[in-house]
C-alpha cells in the first residue's frame, strides 16, 4: 500500500453509517454531504420535511447514498424512530451527529419561561434521547465485534466556552450542558469502543454553495474574526469528519474551536450588537 493510500483510509468512511440531526440545511447539509462523500451512508433527520425530501433528492443527484426521517429530536417517539429507520435502512449505526438546534436571540427580560423550555427541549433532550438510542445501538454491536464501536459528534458553540454575544443565555447555556454531557459519555462509553466528542463553531454563515459550487465568502473585520471572514458549513464538516474517521480513533471527550480565531478575541467582542439588544431590552422594559 502506498503512503497516499494510507493517508486517503484514515478518512475513509466506506462501510459506515452515519445520522445527522438537522441535516437537511446549512451546518447540518455541509456535515452530510461531506460524510457521504467519504463513504458513509447518511440518514439525514429534519423537523423540516420540503427541506429534508430536497436534500436527499439533491444527495442523490450527487451520487451520494442517503435517506431522510422526518422528527421533531424533543420528542423521545420521534428520536426512537430515527434510529430504528437507520437499521431497518443500512443494517448499522457508526457515527452520531447531534446537530440540531434552537437558537433565539432573546434578550434576558424578554425571555419566558416557554422559550427557555423550548431551548433545552431541544438542544439538551434532543442530544441526550439521540446519544442514548444511538449508544444502545453502539453497545451491542461492539459486543459481536470489538473492532466496531462508534463515534458521537455533539455541535456546541463557542459561546458555550465564553459568552461572547449578549441575547443568548438559553442558548449557549444549553450548549454548555452539552459539554458537561460529552465529558460524561466519553469516559462511560468508552470501554465500548464509542468516542464522543463535540464541535464549536464561530461565526457561520450558513449558506451554501451556488449553483456552481463556489461559495460567495462573507469577509468580517479582524476585530471580529481574525480570519477575516465567517465560516461556511463545511468549515464545521471538515471537523466532524475528522472526529468520525480512523484518524481519530485515539481522541475522545475533546472539543473543537472552529472559529476563525474569535476565542481569541476579548469576551463580549460584539460592541454594536450589544448596543442593539442594550437598547431593544431598555424599550422594552419601558414599554
Amino acid at each position: 500500500m502506498t503512503s497516499q493510500n494510507e493517508i486517503n483510509n484514515l478518512f475513509n468512511l466506506s462501510g459506515k453509517v452515519a445520522i445527522v440531526t438537522g441535516g437537511a440545511k446549512g451546518i447540518g447539509e455541509g456535515i452530510a454531504i461531506r460524510l457521504a462523500q467519504a463513504g458513509a451512508k447518511v440518514m439525514i433527520c429534519d423537523i423540516n420535511t420540503e427541506a429534508l425530501d430536497k436534500a436527499v433528492r439533491k444527495f442523490r443527484a450527487m451520487g451520494l447514498e442517503a435517506a431522510g426521517v422526518r422528527a421533531d429530536i424533543s420528542a423521545e417517539a420521534d428520536c426512537v424512530n430515527v434510529v430504528n429507520q437507520t437499521i431497518e435502512t443500512f443494517g448499522g449505526l457508526d457515527v452520531m451527529v447531534n446537530n440540531a438546534a434552537y437558537y433565539p436571540t432573546i434578550p434576558l427580560l424578554e425571555t419566558t419561561q416557554a422559550d427557555w423550555d423550548k431551548v433545552y427541549a431541544i438542544n439538551c433532550r434532543g442530544a441526550f434521547l439521540m446519544t442514548r438510542e444511538t449508544a444502545r445501538v453502539m453497545v451491542n454491536q461492539n459486543k459481536t465485534a470489538p473492532e466496531r464501536g462508534g463515534s458521537v459528534i455533539f455541535i456546541a458553540t463557542l459561546g458555550a466556552q465564553r459568552a461572547n454575544r449578549v441575547g443568548m443565555s438559553a442558548y449557549h447555556s444549553s450548549k454548555g450542558a452539552v459539554l458537561s454531557l460529552k465529558n460524561d459519555l466519553a469516559g462511560e462509553l468508552a470501554p465500548h469502543n464509542i468516542r464522543v466528542n463535540c464541535v464549536l463553531p464561530g461565526a457561520i454563515n450558513s449558506m451554501m454553495p451556488d449553483e456552481n459550487g463556489i461559495y460567495q465568502p462573507v469577509p468580517m473585520p479582524v476585530n471580529k474574526v481574525p480570519l477575516c471572514r465567517m465560516g461556511v458549513p463545511f468549515d464545521i464538516a471538515n471537523a466532524v469528519l475528522y472526529l468520525s474517521s480512523p484518524a481519530a480513533e485515539y481522541v475522545t471527550g475533546i472539543e473543537i474551536l472552529v472559529d476563525g480565531g474569535m476565542y481569541k478575541l476579548p469576551t463580549f467582542g460584539y460592541p454594536e450588537e450589544q448596543k442593539v439588544i442594550r437598547d431593544y431590552s431598555a424599550d422594552s422594559v419601558a414599554r
